[in-house]
């Protein structure tokens, strides 16, 4: 057993198996997740089959998504999406709306109009001690390298070496579909 913290009130929780949260007058969903000990959840959360590494803390208007992986320490400011596919390892900061993607090639519906049921799924992984910005984009399929930094506003599409920084990038075109 151990603990977590919603707004400020202990929570007593199974660290060890999954769990389900709900507390509509806080907004906070949590379906089918491992959440370590003394995971802080502030308000307007919803946590569906992720894993929450101990001590981590979740501010307000935060979406993370099923398999999510976020490791221990991990400091998740107000408004970030974490959709499926994203692991995020120990002591990673991440400010206020950065938006993680997850499918190179996003579509609402096939070519016969039918919606699509199935996404191309990409992993992204961000390493120890990283962080990221204030509204920051973050293209799927990359690493984002240990002990580096994402400066605020940046758009993020390749690869970030360990002990960098980056910053910036501007939408440009690059070819016809």
């Amino acid at each position: 057993m151990g603990k977590i913290l919603i707004r400020g009130k202990d929570y007593e929780i199974r660290n060890d198996e999954p769990v389900d949260i709900f507390i509509p007058e806080f907004n906070i969903i949590v379906k089918s997740s491992i959440l370590g000990k003394d995971v802080l959840i502030w308000s307007n959360v919803n946590i569906y089959g992720a894993e929450i590494g101990d001590e981590t803390k979740i501010g307000a208007f935060v979406e993370i998504r099923k398999g999510v992986k976020i490791g221990k320490r991990v400091k998740i400011e107000p408004l970030v999406f974490i959709p499926e596919g994203i692991i995020i390892e120990d002591c990673v900061f991440l400010g206020p709306n950065v938006v993680f993607t997850n499918d190179l090639y996003p579509k609402s519906c096939e070519e016969d109009g039918s919606l699509v049921q199935e996404y191309k799924i990409t992993e992204t992984i961000v390493k120890k001690r990283a962080a990221i910005g204030a509204g920051s984009v973050i293209r799927c399929g990359i690493t984002i390298g240990e002990n580096s930094i994402i400066g605020a506003g940046s758009v993020v599409v390749d690869d970030v070496p360990p002990n960098s920084i980056f910053y910036g990038e501007k939408a440009k075109f690059r070819r016809y579909l």
